[in-house]
């Protein structure tokens, strides 16, 4: 998987304050291996602090360790972009804030890490020489995600002018959700769901990633066992099971089953997770320690400024 259209989801990390409790962690419940970053490895001097999560040795996600403990225990998402530069422009003119960048990663490409109207944080990604995930939509890999998000209207202007989505609803009553479509080709990518309606309103902002499972009672087993946290049980939607969890040091995440995309392309039978459950996880979060570390959303930049 080496070219990533504009606005797809195309690298995802978690900011740890401790990198080895995160591997045994992530390498059970996905069974990731791990090159650590720093001098003498292909990770390259470029990324000291960082754990690349490798999945049949292909890349998948990163863990990056805290550079200062004031920063938010989280799970972020990349989305690609052909010209940073550009992109930066739409973002600041769409009503974003910038908050990192633009600035290169050796030759690994260049990133920027911006804050939507609203607050939501998320990283863009012009690839170079890691171009981003080396597999999505199989178990252990990325497979969906959904901005949070207070102000519906603002998110549905910026993030179409910025990246030229388009709008859809799902095909079912899913309330005030939206998922975005690439333009012309129609493959859904990502979502937008409401904080509030489906999580607790004193949440802020933000994206949620989600990870592929081949069982989400397996994950959820392992997660508990691991010492995680599960912050919504399972649900059903059309097509798959999900459900959202804490890791052993406060990232969340969900887990989702079912049937695959097939062609190692992200999105599909995702469009309208959020919405298909709103009543429930709203319901569920709300009884799990909103205040605490579940409810850590990203708030100040978070990158590994990695791309694969």
């Amino acid at each position: 998987m080496d070219v990533f259209a504009e606005g797809s989801p195309c690298w995802a990390d978690a900011t740890l304050p401790d990198l080895r409790a995160g591997e045994r962690f992530y390498g059970e419940l996905f069974g990731w291996t791990f090159t650590e970053g720093g001098a003498g490895t292909d990770a390259g001097t470029a990324f000291p602090r960082h754990s690349r999560a490798l999945l049949d040795g292909k890349p998948v996600a990163a863990l990056v360790a805290k550079r200062d403990g004031r920063m938010p225990t989280v799970w972020g998402v990349h989305l690609a972009s052909p010209d940073l530069t550009e992109t930066v422009t739409k973002i600041q003119r769409a009503g974003g804030t910038v908050l990192t960048g633009p600035a290169g990663v050796s030759d690994a490409g260049r990133s920027a890490v911006v804050a939507d109207p609203d607050g939501a944080v998320f990283a863009v990604w012009q690839g170079g020489t890691r171009p981003g995930f080396g597999a999505t939509d199989v178990p252990g890999a990325f497979c969906w995600t959904e901005v949070y998000v207070r102000d519906a209207a603002a998110a549905d202007a910026f993030y179409p002018a910025v990246f030229g989505y388009e709008l859809q609803d799902p095909p079912f009553d899913a309330g005030d959700f939206k998922a975005w479509t690439l333009p012309g080709s129609g493959r859904q990518v990502a979502g937008r769901a409401l904080v509030g309606d489906v999580l607790p309103a004193e949440m802020p902002p933000h994206f949620l990633v989600y990870f592929r499972v081949g069982d989400v009672d397996d994950a959820l087993r392992t997660v508990r066992r691991q010492g995680g946290r599960v912050l919504v049980e399972r649900q059903e939607i059309p097509g798959a099971t999900f459900a959202v969890v804490v890791d052993n040091q406060g990232a969340a995440f969900a887990v989702m089953d079912g049937e695959s995309g097939g062609d190692g392309e992200s999105g599909g039978e995702g469009a309208g997770v959020a919405a298909e459950a709103a009543d429930a996880r709203g319901a569920d979060a709300r009884g799990a320690d909103a205040g605490g570390r579940a409810a850590e959303a990203p708030s100040t930049p978070t990158t590994s400024a990695d791309g694969a």
